[in-house]
């Protein structure tokens, strides 16, 4: 009997040592694929995407679904006429090519210091993450004014 509980308390301890060594090997190529993922990020912050307002709420007004498959996540850089500013970031209005359309982009600025020297009318451009769309309101978020 104690022959068996010794092979028992070998066999449990080496299961044991088995599974943090897998879980190590695990970890550490999981913070490799992690570090490439950050580095990824970084290429798309210094790549935007330029595009025309125009293009982004016409994509939305055409298709909403399609086009947050499209543009949801992505960097994009435009220019536009501000039509409101508020303590969040900036506001335009009359970016589609629909008369009608009540399509706005909503421009959330992450530093608020460049909101400061900014009018209504005045045509900025902006660089932000593409989010998605609430009652015509495009949302690009960590917004931040180029020029």
């Amino acid at each position: 009997m104690k022959k068996i509980l010794k092979w028992l308390g070998i066999g449990f301890i080496v299961i044991i040592v088995i599974g943090v060594i897998s879980s190590a090997g695990k970890s550490g190529s999981s913070q490799k694929s992690g570090s490439t993922g950050a580095s990824q990020e970084k290429q798309q912050v210094q790549e935007p995407t330029i595009i025309k307002a125009q293009e982004l709420a016409d994509d939305f007004d055409a298709n909403q679904v399609a086009a947050e498959n499209k543009w949801k996540g992505k960097l994009v850089q435009f220019s536009a006429e501000v039509t409101n500013i508020t303590d969040t970031g900036l506001s335009f209005s009359k970016v589609a090519s629909k008369q009608f359309s009540m399509a706005q982009i909503s421009c959330r600025i992450t530093d608020k210091q460049q909101l400061l020297s900014l009018k209504n009318g005045q045509t900025v451009t902006v660089k932000g993450v593409v989010g998605g769309q609430t009652i015509g309101v495009i949302d690009v978020n960590d917004c931040s004014v180029v020029q």
